[in-house]
């Protein structure tokens, strides 16, 4: 992979970049800080440490399957396929390392995704259930759009970050599910 302007990457990468303005470009800036590493390594040591404190291990290792083998499959995927970010000139910040995968689409997934499927199975059907779901929906789509806004990736690293970051919250899941039926 290149860091090239060819096809539908460079396409959405300079319509997003004719109408960036500074007002919606910090606001990207601090949404895309919810799906930083330290941002959501930080809070899911947190949430870890809080299920370990009610003897719910199984919640703690799903969330840290989710969280740290995306983040790290992530940064291997970075290094094996080592892809150029967009050159400087698109980048509302300076950003550096590999692009592919965006590991902010990739948390994001793998973190918000696994809180989405607590929330189905944990809370009961109905209006607060489907509210919290799509809230952590958006806010993934919210954080991925950010890092194309922002120029920082191209749609290939994003989409990429998002099947990596969901395929991670499922084996989170199927983890948590699986200890379950053990007992």
């Amino acid at each position: 992979m290149t860091g090239s302007l060819t096809g539908l990457d460079g396409q959405v990468l300079q319509y997003l970049f004719a109408y960036r303005d500074i007002t919606t470009s910090l606001s990207f800036i601090g949404i895309t800080e919810l799906g930083s590493t330290i941002f959501v390594c930080g809070i899911t040591l947190c949430i870890g440490i809080y299920f370990v404190l009610r003897r719910q291990i199984h919640f703690a290792g799903g969330i840290a399957v989710a969280v740290f083998g995306s983040g790290a499959a992530a940064l291997l995927i970075k290094e094996l396929v080592q892809r150029a970010r967009p050159v400087r000139a698109f980048q509302a910040y300076a950003e550096t390392g590999f692009s592919f995968p965006s590991g902010h689409a990739t948390l994001a997934a793998a973190f918000y995704g696994f809180l989405i499927c607590l929330a189905w199975r944990m809370m009961p059907p109905g209006f607060l259930r489907s509210a919290t779901v799509s809230a952590l929906a958006l806010l993934i789509t919210l954080i991925a759009f950010s890092r194309l806004y922002l120029g920082v990736h191209f749609l290939s690293d994003v989409l990429g970050g998002l099947l990596l970051g969901t395929a991670f919250a499922y084996l989170g899941a199927a983890l948590v599910r699986k200890i379950e039926r053990r007992g």
